[in-house]
């Protein structure tokens, strides 16, 4: 009797074992999936932000930069263009994605310093954090923002610009100031540079929290 204690005994830890370890995989690969299981049924289409004209100009679908994946949307993920040059503002970067841009690289929003220019709609995956697939990354799950940085703009209006279209955005998907991320957060890359550079994210943080709170 003692042998086949034993023996019914160890038989029960291992179901034990085995029924916890389908626990865990079931937690795993529910968080894994939350933001492609649970996606916002629609995206907005804002017109004016503030006052700022909104123009939708929707990169087509079968496009490289169209991934066409739905997802839960989680973070706000600001960037800057990089593109000094002049007439690098957000009406050219959005031909530019709107005729095939750098293959799959896409991002939601281009801003400058005097309107804003939507090419994905917010509910679906663009590749623009740098993270490929990761689970609730920067790509699977953020809206990302490009600030122009164009010699002939303004920064400092395309700076406040930024901070009203991302209080909308956080407002519209009930997110929260600790959902807006930096580029440089998903991934080894030094953007938004100029923000960052001249230490000014908490300033954009803090003009975010400002226009959230007025927006109806």
């Amino acid at each position: 009797m003692g042998n086949d204690k034993m023996i019914i005994i160890k038989c029960l830890r291992q179901k034990h074992l085995v029924f916890s370890a389908l626990a865990i995989a079931i937690i795993i690969v529910s968080v894994f999936n939350f933001c492609l299981l649970s996606p916002n049924k629609d995206s907005a289409y804002p017109n004016r932000v503030f006052g700022i004209p909104v123009h939708t100009q929707i990169v087509e679908k079968g496009m490289p930069g169209r991934a066409q994946i739905k997802r839960r949307i989680r973070y706000v993920v600001i960037h800057e263009t990089a593109n000094h040059n002049q007439g690098a503002d957000a009406k050219s970067h959005a031909n530019y994605l709107s005729n095939g841009g750098e293959g799959s690289t896409s991002w939601h929003y281009t801003v400058d310093d005097h309107e804003i220019y939507h090419h994905i709609p917010d509910n679906e995956v663009a590749w623009q954090a740098g993270d490929r697939r990761k689970h609730l990354g920067g790509n699977m799950c953020g809206i990302g923002i490009e600030l122009c940085v164009n010699s002939d703009g303004d920064f400092e209006k395309t700076f406040e610009n930024g901070a009203k279209l991302t209080a909308y955005l956080l407002k519209t998907y009930h997110l929260s100031i600790h959902d807006v991320k930096q580029h440089a957060d998903f991934m080894d890359k030094n953007c938004p540079e100029t923000i960052r550079n001249t230490g000014r994210w908490q300033e954009f943080l803090d003009l975010v929290l400002k226009y959230v709170q007025k927006v109806t």
